[in-house]
């Protein structure tokens, strides 16, 4: 009872701020022609350095509310960053109703042991639970800020059942028609799975969250381990118990990475039914198939089923020849699964950005076809970890000013180099 209590009260919250998100008096729908013409936005990637992130260890041994306590622990002494990320993506009346509301969300059926685990991750980082729980609800939270309707804002989006859109979709803080020389905030990802010639599959990623640099020196690299050997090495924020993307190595390994879909769907009916259901978080789902799964075929099955607060992609890698696909997810039913075969023109490879794959992409957000063209360029044969970076994950638009990550994985060769990209001095 208190769990639906606390989202009514994030409703009406959400609700009260939505009349008075709009005052330059334009809808929060709009189409928009390319930001891949933005030249500005070109420029502004080329003098961009990357760092390594810094790299911990999460016993999985541990009881959940030890397991983040020592990465919490490194990093109490900035956890201001994480408030000053909702106070500057919410409204104020929401940053205030987050500790009386957001903590009580950790009792939520769907969260499982997670729920312990940002307990404990709260108390070591020395910050109110409910901006950790908030923390791990960010891809559901953030629409409460930025748009006028109760759509969640992680990319452009288009192509659902329900969308009225005819193009795509921008949610702006602004709230306006943005012109090319508009700066973009929105963020984009892309996702490719691989065969090269030595049979085995490598996986590029980049997320593209357009987080402050501050911020972006949160995102680590971690080690979950059981009975002191590595399960599974995974990507995430600090605050946040879910992975972004992860690789287990080995010969039965797999690798995966999590790109949006249709901005998540519609907030509040989406985590009022999450309710009955007991459905988790893309993100936290994705460490169940993590720790769950045996080998790649059983990953597949496990990314197409069980119940989601949002829509997303999962792509997947294994580490041996056609073991590539890409899982586009509704919330309660796999939609497709499009795998890498030779019958296939494509059938080495497999590139997702934020839109279905049998559906054409908007001409305001086309990253596909130059994704798709600079894979083709390189072929399956001349493949390798060092030209799926530099000839594809860095080449424009693929990579852009709001790429905050890059990671190049592979279960077969035991790759996990993963790069934050810093802002030019």
């Amino acid at each position: 009872m208190r769990v639906l209590q606390a989202l009514l009260s994030l409703h009406m919250v959400a609700c009260s701020q939505a009349r008075y998100q709009c005052p330059h008096g334009k809808p929060a729908k709009t189409s928009e022609a390319s930001w891949l013409q933005n030249k500005n936005l070109m420029s502004q990637q080329d003098d961009r350095t990357p760092k390594t992130p810094d790299r911990h260890i999460v016993n999985l041994d541990l009881p959940p509310n030890e397991r983040w306590s020592d990465i919490g622990k490194i990093y109490a002494n900035r956890s201001d960053l994480i408030v000053q990320y909702f106070e500057d993506m919410l409204p104020s009346a929401a940053v205030v109703a987050i500790d009386k509301i957001a903590k009580h969300l950790v009792g939520y059926k769907g969260f499982g042991d997670f729920g312990d685990e940002m307990k404990g991750y709260a108390e070591a980082l020395d910050l109110d639970l409910g901006y950790v729980v908030a923390a791990n609800l960010v891809y559901q939270l953030e629409s409460i800020g930025v748009n006028c309707s109760n759509w969640n804002n992680t990319g452009p989006t288009g192509q659902c059942g329900d969308d009225d859109v005819d193009e795509v979709v921008w949610f702006e803080s602004d709230h306006y028609l943005r012109s090319l020389e508009d700066e973009v905030k929105t963020g984009y990802c892309t996702s490719v799975v691989a065969e090269e010639a030595g049979d085995g599959i490598l996986h590029g990623r980049n997320l593209d969250w357009n987080l402050e640099e501050e911020l972006r020196e949160f995102i680590i690299t971690v080690d979950f381990q059981r009975g002191g050997s590595t399960l599974y090495t995974g990507s995430t924020i600090v605050s946040f118990v879910g992975i972004l993307n992860a690789m287990k190595s080995g010969d039965d390994g797999f690798s995966f990475s999590m790109d949006a879909r249709c901005q998540g769907g519609k907030l509040w009916s989406n985590l009022l039914e999450a309710l009955a259901f007991g459905a988790m978080t893309p993100c936290q789902h994705s460490r169940y198939v993590m720790e769950t799964a045996t080998n790649y075929d059983e990953a597949v099955h496990l990314f197409e089923t069980g119940h989601l607060i949002d829509d997303g992609y999962f792509i997947v890698g294994g580490a041996s020849p056609g073991q590539g696909a890409v899982v586009t997810r509704a919330r309660n039913r796999d939609v497709d699964t499009w795998i890498i075969e030779s019958s296939d023109d494509r059938g080495w490879y497999r590139l997702e950005t934020n839109y279905d794959h049998d559906q054409p992409v908007p001409t305001a957000d086309d990253r596909r076809t130059p994704g798709y063209a600079n894979m083709e360029a390189i072929g399956k044969e001349a493949l390798n970890e060092e030209n799926l970076l530099e000839d594809v994950m860095k080449q424009w638009p693929t990579f852009n000013p709001h790429t905050d990550l890059t990671c190049i994985m592979s279960a077969k060769y035991d790759i996990y180099d993963c790069s934050i990209w810093l802002d030019a001095a």
